[in-house]
Order: C-alpha cells, then sequence, then structure tokens
C-alpha cells in the first residue's frame, strides 16, 4: 500500500464525471486537483465536439497531454459513455477507465441488481473509502438529490429526490402563473410576494426535506455515534448558509472517486 500511495503521487489524472444537466472535468496530480472545468452536458454532442471542448480548455491548462498518466470517466448519460471514451483516447493516447459496479474496487452494493446504481453514486462511496470512512452519507445535490449511505465500508442504499432546479422548472413548467426566480435566501419563510413565496417553498422547504431525511437515515443506521455527513454538488453551498448537519463540504468529491477507479480500477496500473 505504501508503494501504491507513492506512485499514485506521481500520476496526472484526468477525471469526468459526466451528470445530466453539467459535466465536471478536473485535472488531478497526484491527490491535489490543479485544474477544473464546469461543462454543459449536451447529451447530443458527437465524440469530434467533445473533443474540440475539452482539447481546447486543456491546451490553456497548466497541464501537458504527455503528462497525463491516467484517465476515469463517470457518466450518468448512457449515451455519452462511447462518445467521451472515444474523444479522451484520441487526445490523450491512454486508456479510459469506465466507473461501473463492475469496476469499482471490489465495492460491495447491496442492491438487488448492482448495475442500477448510478456511476456518481458509486464514486461518492469511493470518495468517502479514500478518506478512511467506513460509515457516512454522501448529499449530492444536482439535478436530483442523492444520499448515499456507506455502512461498515459497502455501498447500503439511500435516497433519492429532485433537486431544487428541476423542482423549479416542473413548477414553471406546469403552471400558468408562476414564473422562474433567482433562488437566493428569501428574509423570512413567509413570502408577502408569489417569487418570494416560490423562494421560501423551494430553498426552505428542501432544507427541511434535507434535515428530516439525515435525521431518518441515521435513526434507521441504529449506530451508536453520528455519521460524517458530506455534501456535494451544485446547490450545496448555497444550502449550507441555513443547516448545519452537513460536516464537510467538497465540490470534487465525485471526481476524487472518479480518481480512484482510473488508478485503481479494472486494467489499472500505477
Amino acid at each position: 500500500m505504501v508503494k501504491k500511495a507513492k506512485s499514485a503521487a506521481k500520476t496526472v489524472c484526468v477525471c469526468v464525471d459526466v451528470g445530466n444537466s453539467h459535466t465536471v472535468v478536473g485535472i488531478f496530480r497526484g491527490d491535489k486537483i490543479v485544474e477544473h472545468w464546469r461543462l454543459t452536458t449536451r447529451s447530443a454532442a458527437t465524440s469530434d465536439e467533445v473533443f474540440l471542448r475539452i482539447s481546447g480548455l486543456v491546451v490553456r491548462s497548466k497541464v501537458k497531454t504527455r503528462e497525463v498518466t491516467h484517465i476515469g470517466l463517470s457518466t450518468v448519460v448512457p449515451m455519452l459513455e462511447r462518445t467521451w471514451i472515444k474523444a479522451l483516447d484520441f487526445l490523450f493516447h491512454k486508456p479510459v477507465h469506465v466507473v461501473s459496479d463492475r469496476n469499482c474496487l471490489g465495492l460491495q452494493i447491496s442492491y438487488p441488481n448492482p448495475a442500477l446504481l448510478g456511476p456518481d453514486r458509486i464514486c461518492n462511496t469511493l470518495a468517502m473509502k479514500e478518506m478512511g470512512l467506513s460509515d457516512g452519507i454522501v448529499v449530492d445535490m444536482g439535478t436530483a438529490t442523492s444520499f448515499d449511505v456507506m455502512k461498515d465500508g459497502k455501498f447500503l442504499g439511500g435516497v433519492i429526490i429532485p433537486g431544487i432546479n428541476a423542482s423549479l422548472e416542473v413548477l414553471t413548467q406546469k403552471t400558468a402563473r408562476l414564473m422562474p426566480v433567482s433562488l437566493e435566501w428569501p428574509d423570512s419563510i413567509i413570502g408577502d410576494t408569489t417569487e418570494k413565496a416560490l423562494r421560501s417553498g423551494l430553498l426552505f422547504g428542501f432544507t427541511g426535506q434535507l434535515e428530516f431525511l439525515i435525521k431518518g437515515i441515521h435513526q434507521e443506521l441504529k449506530l451508536k455515534k453520528k455519521v460524517p455527513i458530506m455534501a456535494t454538488g451544485g446547490w450545496s453551498e448555497l444550502l449550507m448558509q441555513r443547516t448545519k448537519v452537513i460536516d464537510v463540504y467538497d465540490p470534487y468529491l465525485t471526481l476524487k472517486g472518479v480518481r480512484q477507479v482510473a488508478l485503481f480500477g479494472n486494467g489499472g496500473s500505477l
């Protein structure tokens, strides 16, 4: 393990997390992230388009393509998996290690069909394990908000609810008089305008869901001590302004899990 740790410190790893709305690309030098970009996910993008987007960013970065030693990919959009593999392989001339239930460093998954577990949730759990945790909860606040629960080093299960922005989009699309609003904290729960009432419902309502679900998860885990709760995803910073149930916010948590698979997954080598 010491030899692996020393070898990993010398790596330059490109990690990609393709989400439903956004794609996050990060470059790690050792265990430190030195470059990162947040892109709009385009489900119809071709490998040529992805190549042009990524190569343009990398050219302007602190990392040369020839320095890259490992590549990892997690995508919740299946139709983009091959697209990204082709683009990354063409740019870096390295094998692309794709996160899945068959490439997850032996993580035990308590699903009847582990193939149905999203790779981003696998990555979040692997990132917790890398930190030396055996029990923990990750709240990933994106298009959907997922609660990923790890117990005794295994992925136990979790909860999935609509994300804040997804909820806003549905409300404004399905109602005639509700218009989109900027999402910022109102001064009070009781809104004296429709816009303030909508903001209050979305933000205070989501915070209430978050706190209730975490309390319920704790009760079901039946552990004597409180487990660490981590947050990642685009909406985490906003929510953490008004709740104290989150212990740590890490915007690169999912990418750190991707890095583990890139380094140590099937076919990976140091």
